[in-house]
């Protein structure tokens, strides 16, 4: 999978905003756009979505432990991102893994956002 932080019109975002953040704490968490990955097509999404948080975490041979049901439903994400494609609607789906905030969209594109 090639990355490429090119052509991303949000180089920052919040979670959702206030309501959805720890409770108590002052303003939500900001993240920064650390890199952009495209979805293959021919691949379900939730295989682009371990490959791109595998290459982020940076470890070592590519192993890890990541069971991505823990963070989403693999099946509703792939049946997501594979009815907006076919309907050229703009679905995004996001959540967090290991701190990193994931944001798969129905146009074919994963985004990593990294906490400031």
């Amino acid at each position: 999978m090639q990355s490429s932080a090119t052509g991303v019109e949000t180089a920052t975002t919040t979670w959702f905003g206030p309501e959805t953040d720890t409770p108590g704490s002052g303003s939500p968490t900001r993240y920064e756009l650390t890199e952009s990955y495209p979805i293959d097509p021919a691949q379900p999404p939730t295989h682009e979505v371990i490959d791109a948080v595998v290459d982020m975490s940076e470890l070592s041979g590519g192993q890890t432990t990541l069971t991505l049901y823990e963070h989403i439903d693999p099946d509703a994400l792939n049946d997501l991102i594979d009815a907006s494609e076919d309907k050229r609607s703009h679905v995004e789906v996001r959540f967090r893994v290991d701190g990193y905030l994931i944001v798969v969209r129905g146009t074919n594109t994963i985004h990593v956002y990294e906490p400031l």
